[in-house]
């Protein structure tokens, strides 16, 4: 799927929870060479997979062809009453002093990974845009 944004166009990959980044670039994409990017979306409301979910990013994070590609955690659902806040997301996800920060900051000079956590409500459509707008700062 193909998402057109303001500053850049997406193409998103929906890879299920059962199948690993790198399984699914050999079956599906082996001419899937370069990332640019990762958006990573979390169910804030369904606690009980958060295990699950932080097992899912640190296999990403540690995917040696992602070591420089910059990482945005979208905690969704945030419109249903009892979802989790961002700063319990950050804590089940092994987030809490690892993100980089959420305005412009440039990290050019350094060799930290940008990685952020933003909550938002795609049915609601609210909070994604902020993420997306840091996103693209770290987008080459």
């Amino acid at each position: 799927m193909n998402i057109l944004t303001e500053d850049f166009l997406l193409e998103v990959y929906y890879i299920l929870t059962y199948v690993t980044f790198r399984e699914f670039r050999a079956r599906h994409h082996p001419s899937l060479v370069q990332v640019d990017a990762v958006v990573y979306l979390v169910d804030s409301y369904d606690k009980e997979r958060f295990a699950e979910s932080k097992k899912e990013l640190d296999a990403l994070l540690s995917d040696e062809s992602l070591t420089t590609v910059p990482f945005l955690i979208l905690g969704n659902k945030i419109d249903i009453p009892y979802a989790a806040s961002e700063e319990e997301l950050r804590y089940h996800l092994g987030l809490t002093n690892f993100t980089t920060g959420k305005g412009n900051v440039n990290l050019s000079d350094s060799n930290v990974r940008p990685m952020e956590v933003f909550m938002c409500s795609i049915v609601k459509k609210m909070g994604y845009g902020d993420g997306f707008k840091w996103l693209s700062q770290y987008i080459k």
